[in-house]
């Protein structure tokens, strides 16, 4: 009987969610959200098809997170700005390489729960690099569309919640305590979602919105693994403190307030 490889599959659900996000312009109007949010669910469950074997308990979650977002963050930008053909290939194309890539990671998370392999350290290196990116497009472009500073607070938080969620478990996989886990997955969105929320009263662009929140996620991933791995030191908390303040102001010195 024919079957796919993990690879193989891979490479398939790669291949049909580019192809999805490349036609979603030529959709009608109205049909466009819905398409947007089956997309969103695709991913998902694409994801989960590709690397199925021996998936249990928070790892249907934690391994999900940046393919569903990174999916989410580009198909809120070609459903806004509707780009030309030439970008919407290159989208397409940047969009299948990342998702590819974050894929072949969560694969090696998935394996490294039951056995140590030497691709453990690459594959936190992606994961670590991925969830900035996606929380900079998210963010930003979650931002662009104009909703209400209460409910871009919400989602901030809610997605937060879950970037957190599988960054830290990254860090000891299954060595990993659920409570503490989700506590600090909570108090971190918590906070990130506090400085969304105060970030709505400022005449920022979207970018800088998303560039604000990206940071703070950096700063606030960077002290949870100190942390869990015991190794927090003053100069550590120094470091990252100063990298939070220089982002304050520099937003600062380069906002206008006049109007």
């Amino acid at each position: 009987m024919f079957s796919l490889t993990k690879r193989q599959k891979i490479a398939v659900s790669t291949v049909f969610l580019s192809a999805a996000l490349f036609l979603l312009p030529g959709l009608q109007a109205e049909y466009k959200i819905y398409a947007l949010a089956a997309l969103i669910l695709l991913s998902y469950l694409l994801s989960a098809w590709s690397i199925f074997s021996d998936l249990t308990g928070l790892e249907f979650v934690t391994l999900f997170v940046l393919p569903v977002v990174l999916t989410a963050s580009f198909g809120l930008f070609i459903f806004r700005f509707e780009p030309a053909i030439v970008v919407r290939i290159i989208l397409s194309a940047t969009f299948g390489l990342v998702y590819y890539t974050i894929l072949l990671a969560e694969n090696i998370f998935n394996v490294s729960v039951e056995r140590n392999i030497p691709l453990l350290r690459a594959a936190n290196t992606v994961g670590y690099l991925t969830t900035l990116f996606v929380s900079f497009a998210f963010f930003s472009l979650l931002f662009g569309i104009g909703i209400e500073g209460w409910l871009y607070t919400l989602i901030t938080f809610i997605v937060g919640f879950f970037l957190f969620l599988q960054s830290i478990w990254q860090i000891e996989l299954d060595e990993t305590e659920t409570t503490a886990l989700v506590r600090n997955s909570f108090v971190a969105a918590l906070v990130l979602a506090q400085l969304a929320w105060l970030l709505t009263f400022w005449p920022l662009l979207a970018p800088r919105i998303g560039l604000s929140l990206a940071a703070m996620v950096y700063v606030l991933l960077g002290l949870i693994q100190h942390m869990v791995k015991g190794d927090l030191s003053a100069r550590s908390l120094g470091e990252y403190l100063f990298v939070a303040l220089s982002v304050f102001l520099l937003l600062a010195a380069t906002t206008s307030w006049s109007g």
